[in-house]
């Protein structure tokens, strides 16, 4: 069996933080495919933002080391395993990867990246063709979160990081079983961006696949999933829609064609992908003005072919229900017709033993089961829940002057497409989210997008993990 403790402290020469390009979750791939084909001159800026302020990343990652790190992914390209593994994908349908974007995967490298800090922060950003680009998003952040908790690590004596892998072991455990007692629910990986590590991620997909069987249906883990037999899993992300409309707006487009901008995305998604990738994201901009805007051709093809939502911002309750509602408006039974939710922010599993980070599975599987089939995308508290693992918690860390139980948590980290290139200018590019904590962009461009799409339906919330 692995020894984490001792991987820490004597890590081998190649434990780089992200080590092959397909250690990267899957829509990059299906987007990537999308962006290349309808947007191939495109450029964008993508930037890391740190929602946590009080977490000083700059004080605890050390530079050369992150410099490290990306300059190692930087070298990699695409080994003909993996092309072979991705010109096979038929999981949503034959030949899901044209010849045409394999090639260009073949000899892709991904582009510069711009590196600094203001002592407390470090500010990353990529700028590029955006099929290239796109790629850094989830490889950046699994380098960062890698490198932050190596380095916290690493004030650690060998017996405390001993006893906290074996109680994140047992903690993690004790979830998978209390999801074993009800067989109904399914949930995926969605893990690997704020993961405690790449080795981490693998034991916990690995003792996800050995306690749950059927019931753990795959990873985002394009290279994880090659390794343990499993189906990767993934389908389109906010980047697109916000992209394709920031587009618009660059062209003094009236209203009607910017609001159209979303469902445009959603058409020539159709285009490539067919029947398997149909699951709609409608909360880039508040998903109530998602549904209120579309025209009775786009909603009647929504309601009638394609398969659900994925729920990523607001209350899970009440997005669910209101996406049944529309559904029962559309004269259409969620469960019958076998309309799916997947349910991917902030989840976690509450045990008799445990506090819980964020929205439990269970509650969720339990409130809707009758009335919609439901999935789970469990991301951070799968990967990187080691809360209450530690002895010494509530002890200072000199150097940043900070508690263990505040700084030894997964946090809210993201890497945003924050840019576009139109007419030689880099415009901003702007989420709402139903969470307007989750919005991201200029606040003077922030409220243009409200006057345009609304501000209806959005509230204010905690960002959970």
């Amino acid at each position: 069996m692995l020894n984490f403790a001792e991987r820490i402290t004597r890590p081998f020469s190649d434990d780089y933080p992200v080590r092959n390009l397909t250690d990267i979750d899957f829509y990059k791939f299906t987007m990537g495919q999308f962006i290349h084909k309808y947007y191939p001159d495109i450029n964008v800026r993508f930037s890391l933002i740190n929602r946590e302020k009080h977490i000083p990343l700059a004080k605890i990652i050390n530079e050369a080391e992150l410099r490290a790190s990306l300059d190692y992914v930087r070298n990699l390209s695409f080994r003909r395993t993996d092309l072979y593994y991705l010109r096979g994908m038929d999981v949503y349908g034959q030949n899901m990867f044209s010849n045409e974007y394999l090639s260009f995967l073949q000899n892709l490298k991904l582009p510069e990246y711009e590196l600094s800090s203001d002592g407390e922060q470090y500010e990353l950003s990529f700028f590029g063709k955006w099929a290239e680009v796109t790629m850094w998003e989830t490889i950046a952040m699994a380098i960062i979160t890698e490198l932050y908790y190596r380095s916290l690590m690493r004030r650690l004596p060998k017996i405390e990081l001993e006893n906290m892998y074996g109680l994140a072991k047992d903690k993690l455990y004790r979830k998978l079983l209390s999801i074993k007692e009800h067989q109904g629910i399914k949930f995926a990986d969605f893990g690997q961006r704020r993961r405690h590590s790449f080795l981490w991620q693998k034991y916990a997909i690995n003792m996800a696949s050995e306690v749950l069987g059927s019931q753990f249906t795959g990873t985002s883990n394009t290279y994880m999933a090659f390794g343990a037999d499993l189906i990767p899993i993934g389908t389109n992300a906010h980047e697109l829609p916000m992209v394709i409309t920031a587009l618009k707006m660059a062209e003094n487009s009236d209203k009607s064609n910017i609001l159209s901008a979303q469902y445009i995305m959603l058409e020539k998604w159709e285009q490539m992908y067919g029947k398997g990738l149909r699951v709609i994201l409608p909360d880039t901009y508040g998903s109530k003005q998602f549904f209120a805007n579309m025209d009775n051709k786009t909603a009647q093809r929504i309601a009638n072919d394609w398969h659900g939502i994925r729920h990523d911002s607001g209350s899970p309750i009440e997005e669910c229900g209101n996406f049944i509602s529309w559904l029962k408006g559309m004269n259409i039974d969620a469960k019958k017709a076998g309309k799916l939710c997947i349910f991917s922010d902030g989840l976690d599993v509450k045990t008799d033993a445990s506090s819980i980070n964020g929205t439990d599975i269970i509650s969720l599987y339990n409130k809707f089961k009758d009335d919609i089939n439901v999935a789970f995308g469990w991301g951070t508290n799968f990967t990187n829940d080691f809360r209450n693992c530690l002895s010494i918690e509530d002890e200072i860390i000199p150097e940043i002057n900070l508690k263990w139980k505040d700084v030894f948590k997964g946090f809210s980290l993201v890497c945003k497409v924050s840019g576009v290139e139109a007419d030689g200018n880099i415009l901003p590019v702007v989420k709402l989210s139903n969470n307007i904590n989750k919005a991201t962009g200029p606040s003077d461009e922030v409220e243009k997008y409200i006057d345009i799409f609304g501000d209806g339906g959005r509230i204010t919330q905690k960002v959970t993990v």
